[in-house]
């Protein structure tokens, strides 16, 4: 293993060092380069520069670029508008990949490349600008890397960030061209917006499994107007998809797959779109208003028309309602990319599994919360042990009273009912919990005083089933041992230096009516929301909290409410006091009312 670890960092120093050898190369190349037209010795040599400039491009270009300078469509003048052109990638995947090498061999001046993504091994198949080598690092980095070594002589911005409202048009700014490469809904609407602000065309390809689609959005050009003095327009993509589509009917490839030819047919196309649009071709010519769709399966490409430009579109009409970027993710009700809509639907599983768990009484995973600035974040890392039986109920008072039934259980027939419990369907468990716990009215103070109440409010009665007979149990148990306390172990605490804070649940009427000095009231029916997320604050900022009730029942539903929303390192903070008061009033103070 140490061996293994020792190779790894040292691959990793030596492509530190290739890269720094690369940045070194490419700029002693620039300067030869850039020198290489003014060098000269002599009159001759003079002539034969001034022959090799041809026009606008030197030798090395005409050299570099001869084959595609030979096409009557692109020729000197049209070399020099490609060796000109900024052309904006927004994604080093399937499609930006194909796209952005062959512009970059065509001799585009300028690429930037945007991708916030990494390498993985999943991507290498149909992205073809990254290799093994690359896995972890930035795509955006990795792709300008292979461009340079493509093309050493036009300059490469790779941007590692998530294109957004925020940084798109500062970005879109320095480009005369706009690639959509991208893979889903929020940054197609993002991108046909900047293409509307910034008025720059933007060339859209999709693939997907067997199939690929490509288009042009946004088109504008003012030499191919039908009249003189006007502008010629092409629909964008609010003209053709006025709203978004369900997050559910959306695809991606992590899903569904994709043959990875058929991004590389579309980011080919794509970068031939690009060229032409850079050489300003009439629209006709481009996939303005109409739509290629390849199908490899049956290999075959046919053109669709698309809307023609809606003149009351909220993006590019003349009076726009769309006057800036806004936030995309919530206006498609979906995550902007894939890594957070495949985290999402990986929490929504996990949440499903653990619920599962939860439900049939095995160990899992609950949520607490943690503060992000003024809300409230939901963490699912506690951790939850299985359901086990308790130890049997060793209460005095069960053992004396004649209605309650806890000693006459065996631990076979405790056994019995706890397996039959968890073999139940999750509503089924909460009709038989439900059957089982039965409100005791408040009682009258006096009877002459007819329809007035104690404030007290209804008790709880709890039963077990033994022998087909609904019989008392009063003690619930759903803390484990290491969060009971027993009364006298509370007292003795209150004798020390650390005090522990005392939260008592029961309704404000009864905690006026007695309660043990210093604690501290928090009505068990106010306990939810704002109020629970308050008392989790205090109990994380105190040593130790003991929750009491009258019986020790109520106290132990809310530390269990607490503990699920407490860090694992400070659940042992809480402490429920085993009986309530009326084991205070056994154990502890005989004086203590007993109500």
């Amino acid at each position: 293993m140490e061996q293994l670890l020792a190779l790894e960092n040292e691959i990793k120093q030596l492509r530190k060092t290739l890269t720094e050898k690369e940045k070194e190369m490419e700029k002693l190349r620039k300067e030869i380069f850039i020198n290489q037209t003014q060098i000269s010795s002599g009159g001759q040599n003079n002539e034969i520069e001034s022959m090799v400039k041809c026009g606008q491009l030197p030798k090395w270009a005409i050299e570099r670029y001869s084959r595609q300078i030979l096409l009557r469509d692109i020729g000197v003048a049209g070399q020099a508008r490609i060796c000109q052109a900024r052309v904006l990638i927004v994604g080093a995947g399937g499609l930006g990949c194909p796209a952005a090498m062959y512009l970059a061999a065509a001799g585009v001046g300028e690429i930037g490349i945007i991708d916030y993504d990494v390498v993985e091994l999943t991507n290498i198949h149909r992205q073809i600008l990254h290799f093994e080598h690359d896995e972890n690092t930035s795509k955006a980095e990795s792709a300008a890397a292979t461009l340079r070594s493509i093309n050493s002589r036009i300059k490469v911005t790779p941007y590692n960030i998530q294109l957004d409202s925020k940084n798109a048009l500062s970005i879109a700014a320095n480009y005369d061209v706009i690639l959509d490469c991208t893979d889903n809904v929020p940054t197609r609407y993002l991108l046909s917006d900047l293409s509307c602000l910034t008025k720059l065309p933007l060339i859209s390809g999709s693939a997907l499994k067997m199939e690929g689609q490509l288009t042009i959005y946004g088109y504008r050009s003012d030499t191919h107007a039908p009249q003189k003095g006007t502008t010629y327009r092409g629909p964008c993509y609010r003209c053709v998809f006025p709203s978004p589509p369900s997050p559910d009917a959306v695809g991606s490839c992590s899903t569904h797959g994709v043959a990875g030819p058929v991004p590389g047919v579309i980011g080919t196309l794509q970068a031939m779109e690009a060229i032409k649009c850079i050489l300003d071709v009439p629209p006709r010519q481009l996939l303005v208003e109409r739509m290629l769709i390849f199908d490899a399966e049956d290999m075959t490409a046919r053109t669709v028309r698309l809307r023609k430009r809606n003149p009351m579109c909220a993006a590019c009409s003349d009076t726009p309602t769309v006057t800036q970027l806004v936030d995309y993710e919530a206006y498609c009700m979906a995550p902007a990319n894939d890594k957070k809509k495949q985290e999402i639907r990986l929490k929504t599983e996990q949440r499903k599994i653990e619920k599962e768990k939860r439900m049939t009484g095995q160990s899992y995973f609950g949520f607490r919360t943690q503060k992000d600035g003024d809300k409230n974040i939901w963490i699912q890392d506690v951790f939850k042990s299985e359901r086990r039986l308790n130890p049997p109920c060793n209460s005095e008072f069960c053992a004396k009273s004649s209605t309650r039934y806890c000693k006459k259980l065996t631990t076979s027939e405790r056994q019995k009912i706890f397996e039959d419990f968890w073999r139940l369907e999750w509503k089924e468990k909460k009709k038989y919990v439900r059957s089982l716990i039965d409100n005791v009215p408040v009682k009258r103070r006096r009877s002459s005083l007819k329809g007035i109440t104690s404030r007290k409010g209804d008790s709880k009665m709890y039963h077990l089933i033994f022998n087909n007979d609904k019989v008392q149990d009063l003690e619930l148990h759903i803390l484990p041992e290491s969060n009971r306390i027993s009364a006298p172990e509370v007292s003795q605490l209150l004798k020390e230096k650390v005090v522990p804070y005392m939260v008592d649940v029961r309704a404000d009427a009864e905690y006026q009516m007695c309660h043990i000095v210093g604690s501290n009231n928090w009505p068990i029916d106010r306990l939810s929301g704002e109020n629970l997320d308050r008392l989790v604050r205090v109990v994380e900022d105190k040593d130790i909290v003991v929750f009491i009730c009258r019986r020790g029942n109520d106290s132990q539903v809310v530390a269990k409410q607490v503990l699920d929303r407490l860090a694992t390192s400070a659940r042992h903070k809480v402490r429920d006091m085993v009986g309530g008061l009326h084991a205070w009033a056994t154990h502890v103070d005989r004086a203590f009312p007993v109500y």
